[in-house]
């Protein structure tokens, strides 16, 4: 008798500008936003989140109650925790098994492009700014169509330089939009 178990649902997460920007070359994300970070923070806490060693690498001693799974083409790559994967599919599979509901895919820009024909739900920080970036977000909206079902705007304030708006996208599921 096989078991079967439900895929866990694919969720993206990251902030980004209006134009897609969400890093640039040197590693890292080009702004300090205290209220989106508790905002990731609160989100990905005690859940699975896919990553890519350099992002992974970047998050060092970040990590609390979530599990890391580091997307490598390094065959014998283990990270200090979490496991290493080598594909998207072995990364839900592996969620899967261990009974997770969803996958987290947190960056950076190959791993997002890589899960974005996976993914059910994108959660958008829009940053009202205009950054000089080289690592940018896919174009979700050329991959599939994409309904709003949560957006909540926020000012710039004393701690956070600009404003923000978080966006939550379902994909829309149907014929001709897998």
């Amino acid at each position: 008798m096989t078991v079967s178990h439900h895929l866990p649902m694919v969720t993206m997460i990251s902030a980004m500008t209006n134009d897609r920007t969400i890093g640039a070359t040197g590693g890292g994300i080009p702004w300090h936003l205290p209220r989106d970070a508790a905002h990731f923070r609160r989100y990905t806490a005690n859940k699975h989140m896919l990553l890519g060693r350099k992002t992974f690498d970047e998050m060092t001693g970040w990590f609390t109650s979530q599990t890391p799974l580091v997307l490598t083409s390094q065959q014998h790559y283990q990270p200090q925790i979490g496991a290493a994967v080598h594909s998207i599919e072995s990364a839900i599979e592996m969620v899967a098994t261990s009974g997770g509901d969803e996958l987290v895919v947190s960056g950076g820009a190959q791993v997002y492009a890589a899960a974005l024909p996976y993914a059910d739900r994108l959660l958008l920080t829009f940053v009202d700014a205009a950054i000089e970036g080289t690592v940018f977000f896919p174009d979700f909206n050329a991959v599939a169509r994409w309904r709003t079902v949560a957006e909540e705007h926020y000012p710039a304030d004393g701690e956070n330089r600009f404003a923000m708006t978080f966006v939550t996208l379902d994909r829309v599921r149907g014929p001709g939009n897998a």
